[in-house]
């Protein structure tokens, strides 16, 4: 690498470095708001309920408004954190029957409907993410869709992962139909 080289890759560096202590150092203060699944194993409950979701300091700390279901409050870690799906993405994974979400997440069919086709007024996020035990797991928020665009931001910032919206195409062979041999017989 010349001197020009090494200089340049050093100033976009810094920069790089001052826009993300700037990105945080402006961070939201107040949560965002949403309805976030509520899971209770214990009670077979699984329901989307109010919700309050801050993304700071490492952490995207997910606390349910009512009472009840603070028990299922939870605070994930942003390193632990190994895909955030939404959009058409985001049902895939909920339809696949292979997928961790679906294994965790899906259970009563009335919920299912529910996650498949949210609340137009929400985005809807699946974290996949490994627990403090090690485990992989996974849990839906819905935020409202005015805050969406600077939770996504955020969220990427500091989890350091792209929202997948589609799914990456696995294959660049193009079908253009059969060939001409195999008409004329």
């Amino acid at each position: 690498m010349n001197d020009m080289n090494k200089l340049l890759f050093s100033f976009f560096t810094i920069i790089y470095a001052l826009n993300l202590l700037a990105t945080s150092a402006i961070a939201r203060e107040e949560p965002y708001g949403g309805r976030c699944l509520y899971l209770n194993k214990e009670k077979d409950e699984q329901e989307f309920k109010s919700c309050q979701v801050t993304v700071q300091q490492g952490n995207v700390t997910v606390n349910f408004e009512d009472e009840e279901y603070q028990s299922d409050n939870k605070t994930i870690a942003a390193n632990s954190v190994y895909e955030i799906a939404s959009g058409a993405y985001a049902s895939q994974l909920l339809s696949d029957t292979g997928s961790v979400v679906s294994g965790i997440l899906l259970g009563p069919i009335s919920l299912v409907g529910r996650i498949v086709r949210p609340n137009r007024d929400f985005q809807q996020y699946i974290l996949q993410y490994t627990n403090t035990g090690g485990e992989k797991t996974a849990t839906i928020l819905n935020i409202d869709r005015s805050d969406a665009p600077e939770f996504q931001q955020e969220l990427s910032l500091v989890t350091s992962k792209l929202i997948i919206f589609r799914e990456g195409q696995t294959s660049t062979t193009i079908d253009v139909g059969p060939n001409i041999e195999d008409i004329r017989r």
